[in-house]
């Protein structure tokens, strides 16, 4: 339920949001909820409402749009590669193609922009592209009175996060902050907060070796893909007196497999254990409890690991955003890159046998952390709510305003 806009100088007031997304994977829906549980922290929160545009779509548009672009990632990386380079170019208002696509989408998502809470909450935050372009949109045309918020959930924002209708744009990093002004983003509408991650994360106290047996933590990400059993293999022949976790999200094949493996007793020679996980909302606690993270570069992942200062040895980047995450954070000193599972298993063989060289990689995925990223997105959620209605029109559609 929208509320009316308290007198100037009265007391903060509760918000009511309308976090939108789309569920391709499980990050973006993370982020969405960890600023949920910021605001409420910081008792600025009334009602939150969570809008997934791909629930509101046609069937045919969402197993395009989901199941494809996850058949991509695994049968054609390289395709995804090329495609997110060629598209990463500034987006100048709507002609032609552009505009006719832009049109048919809104036809596709008619449900979703109808959806109530977009019109009566009080501000719009949107955690995925898609629905950045959708609300930006319909902001711009005087379709979406709330103040739209977009969280940019990739260290890089590449041109489809960037829509001018959005009222501000959280990044990242100042490198990205840069690169969203470059797209055509106003500088005044884009902000440095980091990728919001679960608050939990700011407040879990990370492991430190010397304390008991190894621990290494192995992850798909929220849709549990990659090479993830390969990889616990290779660990369980390579290490030794070690506890290798696997969390497998939501893939329950992936967890069967991991579970036989774990019958077998495999590694059991050397004294290692595996330990299994299905999908799970206490990440951090696992993340704390590891000395070294091994999994793909995904943004919400590595921005979880940093917010505890893990080490992370990266296996098999998708071209495009997660192959520009491998290059940052091993350039910085927090992560290796490996080839495959069986050098993967050596990476992490060599830091835990080097302590000096653990505690310079916890060190560099420290200093990359942005634990409080939640906190500082949710006080930009207050701010936009906070401005007068009619400046931030005159903003978005581009009329002069003269300084109060």
């Amino acid at each position: 339920m929208r509320h009316d806009a308290p007198e100037s100088g009265g007391a903060p007031r509760a918000i009511a949001a309308a976090f939108c997304g789309a569920s391709v994977g499980c990050g973006h829906g993370r982020a969405g909820l960890a600023v949920r549980d910021a605001m409420r922290v910081r008792g600025q929160l009334g009602q939150a409402s969570f809008v997934d545009a791909l629930d509101h779509a046609p069937g045919w548009f969402t197993r395009t749009y989901r199941d494809g672009y996850l058949r991509a990632v695994r049968h054609a990386p390289r395709a995804v590669g090329a495609i997110y380079d060629r598209t990463d170019v500034p987006r100048h208002g709507r002609s032609g193609l552009r505009a006719a696509l832009d049109r048919a989408q809104d036809r596709v998502l008619g449900a979703f922009r109808r959806h109530a809470a977009l019109h009566g909450s009080d501000v719009v935050v949107s955690t995925h592209f898609l629905t950045s372009a959708v609300l930006g949109r319909m902001r711009e045309d005087g379709a979406l009175r709330a103040p739209l918020v977009t969280i940019v959930t990739d260290e890089h924002p590449h041109a489809v996060w960037l829509h001018r209708g959005s009222d501000m744009t959280c990044v990242a990093s100042p490198a990205a902050r840069e690169a969203a002004i470059a797209g055509g983003l106003d500088a005044a509408r884009v902000t440095v907060t980091g990728i919001p991650v679960d608050p939990r994360f700011g407040m879990a106290s990370p492991r430190f070796t010397g304390d008991g047996r190894p621990g290494v933590l192995v992850t798909g990400g929220g849709c549990g893909i990659g090479d993830v059993g390969p990889t616990v293999a290779a660990m369980l022949d390579a290490l030794r007196g070690a506890d290798v976790t696997v969390v497998c999200g939501r893939n329950p094949a992936l967890e069967s497999a991991m579970a036989a493996m774990r019958e077998t007793r495999r590694g059991n020679a050397r004294g290692n254990a595996l330990h299994v996980v299905g999908y799970t909302k206490v990440m951090h606690e696992f993340m704390a409890a590891a000395d070294v993270l091994v999994g793909k570069p995904g943004g919400l992942t590595t921005t979880e690991a940093r917010a505890l200062g893990l080490p992370m040895v990266l296996l098999r980047p998708i071209p495009g955003q997660e192959e520009r995450n491998a290059r940052m954070l091993v350039a910085a000193g927090a992560a290796a890159r490996a080839a495959g599972p069986a050098d993967a298993a050596m990476h992490v063989a060599a830091i835990l046998d080097d302590p000096g060289r653990l505690a310079g990689m916890r060190r560099a995925s420290g200093t990359l952390g942005r634990p409080r990223a939640a906190f500082d997105v949710a006080a930009c959620v207050a701010d936009a709510v906070s401005r007068p209605a009619a400046r931030c029109a005159d903003r978005i559609v581009g009329l002069g305003v003269t300084a109060a």
